[in-house]
């Protein structure tokens, strides 16, 4: 009668893998898990993800029709930053509508609420009703703290103006880009928009240098 280890010394190279493998899957799988494990974080290592520079947001716009690089990696590379260590995040998924309020719209807008509040916005873009209702909110610096007064100057009639809501105050919140900017020309917008600042942006510096260079058209 032959043992165990003859029988598979006879068998044929298919019947030996099939033997293996049903036998010793359990422990082969859990080795090849250890080595996915291994290479994933060794290559993790080797290529760490590029430092966030600036979190833009950008609300009603079109994220299926921008190029892959886009303004803001444009701006990186005139700026002469390397792409793989820096990079500026873009969300393009918050839709808006204040004249047809749904339960989408509704947690949309709560969600761009709380990052603000969170300080997870250094630029914002959308259109009137949304810096409306931020403003209103005070959730917005005013452009004299954002721009230079020559280009306060210069862009006086794209300056937004709100009233806020707790002091009546009237509050230059945002400006309104060229007809023709980056964020068009990358298909994020078809139709006029505004930028600002949030009042609880982290990386304020950063983001002023990159609405000037928005308004640069």
């Amino acid at each position: 009668m032959q043992t165990e280890k003859e029988s598979f010394q006879n068998m044929t190279v298919g019947k030996k893998l099939e033997h293996i493998w049903e036998y010793y899957k359990l422990p082969l799988l859990g080795i090849a898990l250890v080595l996915f494990i291994i290479i994933y974080t060794i290559v993790r290592l080797a290529t760490p993800e590029p430092e966030v520079l600036m979190r833009a947001v950008l609300v009603n716009a079109s994220p299926m029709l921008a190029e892959e690089e886009d303004t803001f990696a444009r701006y990186l590379t005139e700026r002469g930053y390397n792409r793989e260590e820096a990079a500026i995040s873009v969300n393009a998924s918050l839709y808006f509508d204040r004249e047809h309020m749904s339960e989408s719209n509704a947690v949309s807008y709560q969600a761009l609420a709380a990052m603000v509040m969170l300080g997870e916005i250094d630029l914002l873009t959308g259109d009137a009703d949304t810096f409306d209702l931020l403003g209103v909110e005070n959730g917005l610096m005013a452009m004299e703290d954002v721009l230079p007064e020559e280009l306060l100057e210069k862009y006086q009639d794209r300056l937004y103006t709100v009233t806020e809501g707790e002091t009546g105050r009237q509050l230059v919140c945002g400006i309104w880009l060229p007809d023709v900017n980056g964020l068009t020309r990358d298909g994020y917008y078809v139709t006029k928009v505004l930028a600002g600042i949030p009042i609880t942006a982290v990386n304020t510096d950063m983001a002023k240098e990159v609405l000037m260079y928005l308004l640069e058209g």
